[in-house]
This record gives C-alpha cells, structure tokens and sequence, in this order.
C-alpha cells in the first residue's frame, strides 16, 4: 500500500471518529447549570428571569404638613376687639374741679346735702350719724352724733362750700374733700373732736385726732 493510500484512511478514521464523539456532529450537548444559591448572592444572570424578584416598590408621597387649627369662632369682631383694648389708653384717676355749693344742710357731721339732692360725704373721716350717742368718761349717755352736726353747720353758717368734685359726669352722691374759707373740713371735725381719721389714716388727720385726745374735746371728754 502506498503512502498515499495509508494518508486517506488515515484521515477517514479520523473523520468517523469525530463525527460519532458525544461532542461532535449533530449530537446537542446539554450543559448542567446549578441554580443560584439562596438570596440571589452571587448570581450569574446578568438580567433577572421571569418572576424572579417582586417589582421595587415606590416610596410613599410624603404627607403635606396641615397647618394647625384655627378658631374658627374667632372672627373680625372679635379681632376689633383686640385691637380696640391694645390702643385704649390706661385710665387714669378722675380729673377733679373745685366746684362751689350754695344752701349747704348738714345732714350730720360728715354729710352734706346740697340744692339738686348732691349729697356730699367728707373724705378721710369716719363720722357719727345725727341719732347716734357715746358714753362719756363716767359712762353716761350723750348725744355725740346730734352735737356734731350743730358743730358743723355753726361753723358752716350758711355760706358757700367748695368741694372737689368729679369735672365729667352728673352728680348724685359723692365723696369729696371740702374747704370752707380756706378750711378743710375734714382736718376741723377731726380736730374739734368730732370726727375719727377713717383708714387709711391721712397723717395731718392722725396728728389733729391725737390733739384732740389730749385736749379731751369732742368726743374725747
């Protein structure tokens, strides 16, 4: 056999060899690929399969934050309101006027009725009412209330009083400081003895009562 010949077979086996190896020819190969292991770690898919992970959810829209509740009952009028209080000056004392009263009746030593029924009280002194009676220092009754009032109206004798009184407003009944010539009376009850300083004791009323203690006057005797 010549060389040529021993070639040719040679190579005819080689083919058939090829063409029935389990990895030649027609024959499919399957390859064995071990499924990936649990929690997808280290997986070597390159795309997820069908099924494989739920769909990412998507985050919540953030709540709008609701502004806080208002009052409702509060409205506009009530709004004037506030602002009406804010802009209203503080009051102050009531502006007094030195006013002049004609036909003074003393009513008893610490009260005075004026023409209009004003009736006028003297401030700063706790007075006695006309029908009210005190016992002396031997313990006998006597009419101190009676004898206050003819003090004062001996020293008032009719003329004119000025008592300062509220400027703004009708009088009815008020409690005033009251002159006459350039006399408290007030400080002259109080130091005739016929009249005790009211608290808070004025320190010109405490001074005349204590006098009037001494002088055992009045009241006092």
């Amino acid at each position: 056999m010549s060389f040529a010949s021993r070639l040719l077979t040679a190579l005819v086996g080689l083919a058939l060899i090829w063409y029935l190896w389990p990895f030649g020819g027609d024959t499919e190969v399957v390859k064995m690929v071990e499924p990936p292991p649990s929690g997808h770690q280290g997986r070597l898919f390159t795309t997820p399969l069908p099924d494989d992970d739920p769909p990412a959810k998507k985050p919540a829209p953030a709540k709008a934050i609701q502004a806080p509740p208002t009052d409702e009952a509060a409205g506009p009028a009530d709004e004037d309101k506030t602002a009406a209080l804010a802009l209203e000056p503080a009051q102050g004392p009531k502006k007094l006027k030195a006013t002049r009263f004609y036909r003074v009746v003393v009513r008893d030593g610490g009260t005075l009725e004026t023409r209009g029924d004003i009736v006028i009280t003297l401030e700063g002194i706790d007075a006695y009412a006309a029908d009210e009676t005190c016992k002396d220092a031997k313990g006998r009754k006597w009419s101190c209330g009676k004898s206050a009032q003819v003090a004062l109206t001996r020293l008032i004798r009719g003329r004119a009083v000025v008592c300062k009184v509220p400027a703004m407003g009708k009088l009815s009944s008020v409690t005033a400081r009251c002159t006459l010539a350039g006399t408290d009376l007030s400080t002259w009850m109080v130091a005739q003895g016929w009249a005790k300083p009211a608290a808070p004791t004025e320190p010109k009323l405490a001074k005349a009562a204590d006098a009037a203690r001494k002088k055992k006057i009045g009241v006092w005797r």
